[in-house]
């Protein structure tokens, strides 16, 4: 009989690890991951250690050999050492965290939390979700400031199994328009427009975040390390419009002929070199179309171009052809997308333009938030989306797209079953980063975001005020947003046609500079406002002016929500308190109103008055400049200041003084308004690291 009974409790010892209790994690607990599991889960696996030195201020021991773990380990697997009792998930991207008993014969681990997933990235979002879940970690930690609590001991309940998928396939950031991230932190000894090292908090944050796609930059070649760097994360590289097949246009030689039309053989000869720089064994989603080099229509510049929509057409339909018939070539079983920005998207809803068997088409929103699809949006298929954009009009240091457009929007899409790919456009990615989050949740799980009730932007914003501002100040928070996205002043009829920060600078620089030419009053097409009929710049400003008056006392009742929500913050978030809230609303009210002086301006022809009006908007812009210089603070020192050469405060604040000094009698000075005028400064200094390097053919 004894030796019976001590038969059976060897069997029992050895049975599959079931869960019997809660796991209550220490500092004492170890990690496992067996040094046989890809480089991206490593890392990971890294950045976890990290995590739990915050939050227990203790480091993490790793050990490679489950015999040489603690009675309490977390355990990493997804192809080796996946303790029995763990299911293998098939699938796309899944994650798997389950709390188990005894998961090693032979261990003298009595209890462990196991993180895997069906596939690298499925495991790697294990690690960041338990460290998010269950560590308190904010999965933009680097980006908000936000340092986790501190935490004596972490219970994972007992019986915890959670696995969760993607609703949407591919997800993740385009950083477009980076001139603050490289003027911030260059990337020139890197080689690359940014530091790598903050191409690697990008990278890290979009897996934080469940993404598995990055566009990584606006004009760069496909060699460039940052690219061999989200490879290396276990990212998708993807690319934009313009560089289709990773093609460089903004560094095609000056010498050499762009067209498609009267030379495709060079066109075609570049494309095919362009696929082949890419690093051997990246994975890529590769967007084909075609537009003029440097972002606009091909017909603009290209004078051998149909003047017909249908024959316009007909040159995009045949690029896209042979850009898939090189792609084929080389990588025969290539993911391919249209992004259709612009005059694409208007072929297709006309009929022009048909989109080739096998390649998903790309529904772009206008900078603002709403997709241009007319309503034809379908399943397969996905989304170019914007939280920041250069056009002018929109956004570029602060937030200007509300929840709710983003739930319309994107909920729509995800109903309809277009969810093969979002990209969003963060531009410097800081300063959109409450929306930007948003649209990454909703692609990893639109079902809250589609339902009629609960609300899910009143959840999401009462969330992110509560996780970032502390639960005293969150309902002031959450008030202060209500009055901030309802503030801004409208620039035409559209629902969505409201004015960002960008809009004040450029709008007021193109009025004052045509003050200083005597200009205001002479018929010009609307200043990126679309309209049949021709306006004068004063028509333009007095429209401006009128819609910026009414804004003021929307901005003033957001400036003193925030002011009410600033006392009730805690302490240790006061600073990502005013770089994401006082900040922006100062931003924003000050160049409502600086714009508002200018407009005024055009509107007399007092010179006394002018002057008046123009000193009054010079103490709106350096108010600007105060509220930009509050948020580079600590490792963020020069972020909004280095490198601001797209909205470029200073140059407005430039040309308001030469304006002014004009007005005094004085000559206009010719550097700034000749500075003023060139349109193409910002993408020289983006692109500046690049030297001398040319598209290849």
């Amino acid at each position: 009989m004894k030796a019976f009974i001590i038969g059976a409790l060897c069997a029992i010892a050895i049975l599959p690890p079931r869960a019997r209790a809660a796991v209550t994690l220490t500092p004492e607990t170890t990690l496992f991951i067996s040094e046989e599991e890809p480089g991206p889960i490593q890392l990971a696996a890294r950045d976890l250690e990290h995590d739990w030195l915050k939050v227990f201020g203790h480091p993490l021991r790793v050990v490679h050999n489950p015999r040489e773990a603690g009675a309490t380990s977390l355990w990493i697997a997804l192809d080796h050492d996946v303790p029995g009792g763990v299911p293998k998930l098939s699938g796309w991207e899944k994650l798997h965290i389950q709390a188990v008993s005894n998961p090693w014969p032979g261990s003298p681990i009595h209890s462990a939390v196991v993180l895997s997933g069906s596939d690298v990235r499925g495991t790697i979002y294990a690690i960041y979700q338990f460290s998010q879940q269950f560590l308190g970690v904010d999965p933009l930690y680097w980006w908000t400031d936000h340092a986790p609590a501190h935490r004596a001991s972490v219970i994972v309940p007992a019986n915890f199994s959670e696995t969760q998928a993607p609703a949407f396939r591919y997800r993740g950031f385009f950083i477009n328009d980076e001139d603050l991230l490289t003027g911030w932190k260059p990337g020139v000894r890197d080689g690359a427009d940014i530091s790598l090292k903050i191409w690697n908090r990008i990278f890290e944050a979009i897996l934080r975040l469940k993404g598995n796609m990055v566009i990584p930059g606006t004009w760069i070649f496909p060699y460039e390390p940052q690219i061999k760097l989200a490879e290396e994360r276990g990212l998708i590289v993807s690319q934009h419009h313009v560089n289709v097949l990773g093609l460089d246009t903004y560094q095609w030689p000056e010498n050499v002929p762009y067209s498609f039309i009267s030379h495709p053989k060079i066109f075609e000869s570049a494309l095919k070199q362009s696929v082949e720089e890419y690093p051997k064994g990246a994975q890529v989603v590769w967007s084909v179309g075609y537009r003029g080099q440097n972002d606009y229509p091909f017909w603009m510049v290209d004078k051998s171009a149909p003047r017909t929509p249908a024959g316009r057409a007909q040159v995009i339909q045949e690029a896209i052809a042979k850009e898939i018939e090189i792609l084929k070539q080389l990588h025969p079983h290539a993911h391919i997308v249209l992004n259709a920005w612009d005059e694409t998207a208007g072929f297709i809803r006309q009929g022009l333009l048909k989109v080739p068997p096998g390649v998903a088409l790309l529904w772009p929103d206008d900078g603002h938030g709403t997709l241009q699809d007319g309503g034809e949006i379908s399943a397969g298929e996905g989304e170019y989306y914007h939280t920041a954009m250069i056009d002018y009009r929109s956004n570029h240091m602060s937030e200007l797209v509300p929840l709710e457009r983003i739930r319309a929007e994107l909920g729509r899409a995800a109903r309809a079953g277009a969810t093969y790919y979002l990209i969003v456009n963060t531009s410097n990615l800081r300063p959109v980063l409450m929306t930007s989050r948003a649209t990454m949740e909703l692609a990893w799980n639109p079902k809250p975001w589609t339902q009629d009730t609960p609300d899910e932007t009143s959840v999401y914003l009462n969330h992110w005020c509560r996780e970032e501002f502390g639960a005293k100040a969150a309902g002031a928070v959450a008030r202060y947003y209500h009055a901030y996205f309802a503030a801004p002043a409208k620039y035409a009829p559209p629902a969505d046609a409201r004015m960002g920060d960008q809009f004040y600078e450029i709008f007021s620089r193109f009025i004052l500079m045509q003050l200083s030419k005597g200009t205001e009053n002479q018929p010009l097409q609307a200043f990126g406002i679309p309209s049949r009929i021709k306006l004068t710049p004063a028509q333009m400003a007095a429209h401006i002016a009128e819609e910026c008056a009414q804004a003021d006392p929307r901005w003033e009742l957001a400036l003193h929500r925030a002011e009410q929500a600033r006392p009730l913050v805690p302490a240790a978030r006061k600073l990502f308190f005013q770089s994401s809230v006082l900040t922006q609303v100062e931003i924003n009210l000050h160049g409502n109103d600086m714009m508002e002086d200018v407009a005024e301006a055009a509107q007399t022809n007092s010179v006394a008055r002018r002057e008046q009006l123009v000193q009054s908007s010079i103490a709106e812009c350096q108010a600007i400049e105060r509220a930009l210089l509050e948020a580079d603070y600590g490792k963020w020192k020069g972020f909004y200041t280095r490198g601001d050469w797209l909205e470029d405060v200073p140059l407005t604040l430039a040309l308001e003084r030469a304006y002014l000094r004009q007005l005094q009698g004085h000559a206009m000075d010719l550097n700034t308004m000749i500075r003023a005028e060139d349109g193409g400064f910002a993408y020289h200094m983006i692109t500046a690291y690049q030297g001398t390097q040319h598209v290849r053919f």
